[in-house]
């Protein structure tokens, strides 16, 4: 069989998970003497399909079985691209298939899945079983022996390097403590902590006071099975190459301006298409108001905050999602420096290292150089998922042999139970080094090149006022103690959006000068059916119910426009509401948006309003699934008259409903088969964008 001339890596990413796994495999494919390449999938058009090549795809899936948001116009093209065109970039390739997934959501999975069954009836052939990781139980179960499959099948397939080869098997085979940077450790034990980052003055703009949830914590590992010592670790990682150059200009940026926003990084332009904004170019949003829906006695709070997107030009849809880049907090930003021993404010030099030629890419682009400073207050996710390149460079840098023997063993085979046990404790960067004290001044160039991108956030539009140019999102302010080490733990976005209000006072003058980083987020399928006429199921827990709003809201639009017109043929659908919450109160209580639900009652938008209160419950009537049960022939007349299904909460609330619309529709005596026809009937709801979820854990 002949040789394939390349690889192509290929990766759909909604976290940074998939990316950072495609672009590690690419990074070691040019170590073993590949000619790779990594490109993410909807870039297609960027991929030279024709090439000799061998495919390599990491992909992700999001909610409930949803495409990432940079893999849904390659899945596209392969279904409505050019048959001939199609037929010559994947006729006889071969392919493999990494999917990642969650078993908590009924469609595990499913994004890989699709693809691998498109590109097999597009004459392409799978070379290994695809993987498909499950980060319920952690991901490396199955990546890692994937992973080792899949280099030892490469050589067969794609030409590679013979010398580039030998000296990477040769580096492999090499005793651990062979290939530790000595000269970097030792001038990690002689070098004293730099403190880099001055005290603060009260008026400096950097002035914070770190509160308990961004304390590190040191985490208690249960090392008796380790090595004491680099030589005895057997089968450790290989240390990932270094690609950057990251050198110090002497130029400085004042405080007060990195801190305000990341806007001063990038030009200024206006965009013709509001989908021109995105996580890499961001829509500058001011804060028009806010308000908290819940009252004294709910146990979370929930924050509404109005943006004025006016500039978008941005007719926001209902259903419409909005992501925000929210920064890291300055609590985790400074202490972090100090610790690494790195100057805040001086201007960087990012570039590729001599010789290289874009192995990860660079890992942030800006029209304007960054300061370290910068780097980890916007750019970089300083509550990355654990991942085994970045404790194989952390042991480059440890003092302690024996912190360096368990950051080695943690990246081998034998030191899975170890290193899942860190992962689980759900540990930030800061609670990292805490339990590796002896572990100091990474270069930034390893930072940059091992540390996972910061996510947006995203939020579901509740309200829109398409005449003021405002939107609105309503969420939780995510407070919670970390299950495994109690440590308090708040969530990014919330946090961040909830400070802004508290110093601004929301909707004042104050407000003028915060500038949000939003964007629009394009190919929502969570939307209502464009046929007004058909009745849905709205099924929400909680702030579940938050995009159900608009949904209201653009019924009632349509309403006011038929009456307008006296137009007799436009009737509209019926709208059911099964609303999940705790308490009766609707005053001091959580029950959110209660004025707007009542008023769409009162005027027949909503002609169905079920609310059940787990704790003030009535009978046995407790939860969503419970008042769905109670209706069932109403949900099934909905399905029958080929209405929607819409459910938005958490995961087991999901599930739970999921059960119940499952036995609604058995016991309906309609559905023949069995168990096995009901599953077949609510896999055909979904597939025709009746049944969607939009779920979260």
């Amino acid at each position: 069989m002949t040789l394939a001339a390349t690889l192509q890596v290929l990766y759909g990413s909604q976290t940074g998970n998939a990316e950072s796994i495609a672009k590690h495999l690419h990074e070691e494919a040019i170590s073993r003497g590949y000619d790779s390449r990594v490109a993410v999938l909807d870039d297609y058009e960027q991929v030279d399909w024709t090439a000799s090549s061998v495919l390599v795809i990491v992909v992700s899936t999001t909610g409930d079985g949803d495409f990432p948001d940079n893999t849904t116009k390659f899945f596209r093209w392969t279904r409505r691209g050019s048959k001939d065109a199609l037929a010559a970039a994947f006729g006889g390739k071969r392919f493999a298939v990494l999917a990642l997934g969650d078993t908590n959501y009924t469609n595990f999975c499913q994004t890989g899945k699709r693809i691998e069954r498109r590109l097999l009836e597009l004459g392409a052939a799978t070379f290994v079983a695809k993987g498909l990781a499950d980060d319920a139980t952690g991901l490396e179960a199955v990546i890692d022996p994937w992973v080792a499959t899949l280099w030892t099948l490469l050589p067969t397939l794609v030409c590679c390097d013979s010398a580039k080869a030998a000296a990477f098997e040769a580096r492999a085979s090499q005793p651990t403590s062979a290939v530790l940077k000595k000269q970097k450790l030792e001038t990690a034990e002689s070098a004293a902590p730099m403190d880099i980052v001055p005290e603060v003055s009260s008026d400096d703009a950097m002035d914070i006071d770190t509160p308990a949830h961004y304390t590190p914590l040191k985490i208690q590992i249960n090392s008796s099975s380790c090595p004491k010592s680099s030589e005895e670790v057997i089968g450790a990682a290989i240390i990932p190459s270094e690609y950057l150059s990251v050198t110090v200009t002497g130029e400085q940026r004042d405080p007060s301006v990195s801190k305000q926003s990341l806007f001063h990084l990038f030009k200024t332009s206006n965009k013709s298409d509001p989908f021109e904004y995105t996580a890499n170019n961001l829509f500058a949003a001011k804060i028009a108001g806010h308000r908290y829906l819940t009252g004294s006695k709910a146990l979370k709070r929930v924050l509404e905050v109005t943006f004025d997107i006016k500039g978008l030009e941005w007719k926001a849809p209902a259903g419409g999602v909005i992501g925000i880049s929210a920064p890291n907090p300055d609590d985790v930003v400074l202490p972090l420096l100090k610790r690494l021993g790195l100057e805040p404010h001086s201007v960087l030099n990012v570039s590729l290292a001599t010789g290289e030629k874009g192995i990860g890419g660079l890992p942030f682009v800006t029209d304007v150089p960054y300061t370290a400073y910068e780097a980890f207050r916007y750019f970089l996710d300083l509550n990355p998922p654990l991942r085994k390149p970045f404790l194989r460079v952390m042991a480059e840098y440890a003092a302690d042999e024996s912190e360096r023997a368990t950051l080695l063993h943690m990246t081998s085979t034998a030191g899975a139970a170890v290193f899942k046990s860190l992962k689980q404790a759900s540990p930030s960067l800061s609670d990292i080094f805490a339990t590796f004290p002896s572990v100091s001044q990474i270069p930034l160039n390893r930072l940059f090149e091992t540390l996972t991108r910061l996510q947006p956030r995203f939020y579901s539009i509740s309200r829109i006022n398409h005449t003021e140019g405002t939107i609105s999102v309503a969420f939780n302010i995510v407070e919670y103690k970390n299950e495994v080490t109690g440590k308090p733990v708040v969530g990014l976005c919330s946090t961040f959006l909830e400070s802004l209000v508290k110093t601004s006072g929301g909707g004042s003058s104050g407000t003028e000068s915060i500038l949000v980083p939003i964007f629009p987020k394009p190919n929502v399928v969570f939307a209502p059916p464009q046929n007004l006429s058909l009745p849905m199921v709205l099924i929400g827990a909680g702030t579940g119910i938050t995009p159900f709003l608009s949904f209201l809201q653009e019924r009632e639009a349509a309403a006011a426009a038929a009456a307008q017109k006296s137009d007799p043929t436009v009737i509209l659908g019926q709208v059911g509401l099964f609303h999940g919450r705790r308490f009766a109160d609707k005053v001091d209580g959580d029950r959110i948006y209660g004025a707007e639900l009542d008023e769409y009652v009162a005027n027949g938008v909503l002609s169905r309003f079920v609310e059940v209160m787990s704790r003030d419950a009535v009978g046995a009537t407790k939860y969503v699934q419970d008042g769905l049960l109670e209706e069932a022939k109403y949900i099934w007349s909905v399905l029958e008259n080929g209405g929607s299904i819409f459910v938005c909460g958490g995961v087991e609330m999901a599930r739970d409903v999921h059960a119940a619309i499952g036995k609604i529709v058995a016991e309906s005596g309609m559905v023949e088969g069995g168990e096995a026809g009901v599953k077949a009937y609510l896999k055909q709801l979904s597939a025709d964008g009746r049944y969607l979820k939009e779920i979260w854990s």
